[in-house]
């Protein structure tokens, strides 16, 4: 049984783009819940993240799952209900001197913040920032997050295991930056421009920016690959996941799985080589292999 944290959940209606208006909490109140806990429809399911075993999806609700993941199936072993102080824009998981925790990146009466929850509900910190938090990923290497500012366009990198926040860049001609991906193996950062439906490429090292690829919708999450040089990408608006090798010569998104989804917000990477989708518009978490079949889904078919 693990430990968890509770309160009454928000109530909140549709909205055109949840994955920036949802609804987040900073102060958390413990319960306990585990896997013979009673499972519900999923409603709105709109980010997620995890390490492989465990898998985090946050729904419009404001409620966040906790799931383990087997070959064939999830099991829900919990949920955080939480209210409305906080609007996030991104999540991400992450382990820090030895401490695994949720960081989400959004926003707090205008103004731009990141806060690290460890699963038993406490807010371990918080940094603050003048502008919006659109995008957030981690690199468990170095213990750093690297964090997106959507109306200034800047990336801000964050040590985990203290409190400082360094200005890293802003990102020109970038009209709205959203979710991002971090390829810490080669220092690379991966930014969704939501406005223009595009994705650009940065390198810490030689502080350059590049388009990587175009003719997106608008993208809502992105997942790096590192062993096979992916990067994933969400387009609601195109209504399916699109995949990038970043080695070409000549990058491009292509279409890797439409069908069945409806509106896929998040994803996450799975161990054994395959890919979640949070299903925002089928109320589902939908499974696939590296190869674009569809493996399982949550709640199962009926």
């Amino acid at each position: 049984m693990r430990t968890m944290f509770a309160h009454s959940p928000a109530v909140s209606s549709p909205l055109k783009t949840p994955r920036l208006r949802l609804i987040l909490a900073l102060s958390l109140f413990a319960a306990q819940v585990g896997p013979g806990f009673s499972q519900t429809r999923l409603e709105r399911p709109i980010m997620m993240d995890g390490d492989g075993p465990d898998l985090f999806v946050l729904d419009s609700a404001g409620t966040l799952h906790e799931f383990q993941v087997a070959q064939d199936s999830l099991t829900e072993n919990g949920r955080i209900f939480l209210p409305s102080t906080v609007t996030p824009a991104d999540m991400t998981y992450a382990v820090s001197g030895g401490q695994r925790s949720v960081l989400i990146a959004g926003s707090q009466m205008g103004r731009g913040l990141v806060t690290m929850y460890s699963l038993d509900g406490r807010s371990v910190r918080t940094w603050n920032f003048r502008n919006i938090c659109s995008g957030i990923d981690f690199g468990p290497r170095s213990h750093t997050a690297y964090v997106a500012m959507s109306d200034s366009n800047e990336i801000y990198r964050l040590d985990t295991q203290g409190t400082e926040s360094t200005y890293v860049s802003r990102i020109p001609n970038a009209t709205k930056l959203g979710p991002l991906a971090f390829d810490e193996a080669n220092q690379i950062i991966y930014i969704a421009d939501v406005a223009v439906g595009a994705i650009y490429k940065y390198s810490i090292a030689t502080k350059s920016t590049t388009v990587l690829a175009s003719d997106l919708s608008a993208p809502t999450a992105v997942s790096f690959d590192p062993e096979a040089g992916r990067l994933y990408v969400a387009d609601p608006g195109r209504r399916g996941i699109f995949i990038v090798d970043v080695r070409s010569s000549k990058p491009i998104a292509t279409g890797f799985v439409s069908a069945p989804l409806r509106s896929p917000y998040g994803m996450a990477l799975l161990s054994n080589a395959r890919l979640a989708v949070a299903d925002y518009g089928a109320n589902s978490i939908v499974i696939f292999s590296d190869k674009g079949a569809l493996l399982f889904q949550f709640p199962p078919a009926n």
